[in-house]
């Protein structure tokens, strides 16, 4: 039984830091639209829409109880001039049941948000082994200076992602003129994230940084001064290898 253990949580493709809900199997619902026919806004879930007419636009497609902390990430990582998006999930131990697969997930306001931006960003978790990120998205480019910004702040990441490309037009993080980057991060990182804020703190503005960069709206680091380069070896060091596996997002 042991063997068969770390087979099923990598054929796990989403889920949630803590206590909360775990996805198995397909997803309950095809669409929005059916997972609103089936379920009360306000009660089983809720949404927040910020349209601050960025040119980025953060998402969070599996807030609450889902896959918790990833809402808080993307707070983080928005600030208060980013686009944000949340859905969230609040049924417990049984939130999984909310999940749409981010090709799937087309709530016309967020589709709406997605399309107005250059960029997108979106936050989800994976069931894999270890403490990184996996970096995908339509935008190489983007991605590959994401997964650097979060190297130079000590986290282990890779890039492209394999498992959990991201590359799908359908996918609402492509959306975007630029298209996107979607961020696959591990459980274990996840909960380290929401017990520590100064890491949490380091972690969104990598990210932040790396779209602002993206965008050329940020000035350059001082190498000098950076709190975010501590680790940097060792985070790559930790980041595992790629698979040629991929699922479809």
């Amino acid at each position: 039984m042991k063997t068969l253990l770390p087979l099923f949580f990598l054929l796990l493709t989403a889920c949630s830091a803590g206590g909360s809900a775990l996805r198995r199997g397909g997803d309950a619902y095809p669409d929005f639209a059916a997972l609103k026919a089936a379920n009360v806004e306000g009660l089983d879930y809720s949404r927040e829409v910020y349209d601050r007419g960025s040119r980025v636009s953060v998402f969070a497609l599996h807030g609450g109880d889902i896959e918790r902390a990833t809402s808080r990430l993307a707070r983080g990582i928005a600030g208060r001039d980013f686009n944000l998006y949340i859905f969230s999930g609040w049924q417990g131990k049984e939130s999984g049941r909310l999940h749409v697969t981010a090709t799937h997930f087309d709530d016309p306001d967020a589709v709406k948000l997605a399309a107005s931006g250059t960029l997108g960003l979106s936050l989800h978790a994976q069931a894999d082994n270890g403490s990184w990120v996996c970096v995908g998205g339509a935008n190489k480019a983007a991605a590959a200076l994401v997964t650097k910004r979060l190297e130079d702040a000590g986290f282990a990441a890779v890039t492209p992602c394999a498992r959990l490309a991201g590359t799908s037009p359908k996918n609402i993080v492509n959306r975007a003129s630029a298209g996107g980057v979607q961020l696959e991060i591990t459980l274990r990182l996840l909960a380290r994230l929401e017990r520590d804020g100064e890491e949490l703190a380091r972690f969104t503005g990598a990210v932040r940084q790396a779209a602002l960069e993206f965008m050329g709206g940020a000035e350059r680091h001082n190498s000098g001064s950076s709190t975010g380069l501590v680790n940097a070896n060792q985070a790559r060091s930790e980041a595992p290898q790629s698979s040629n596996q991929e699922l479809p997002q």
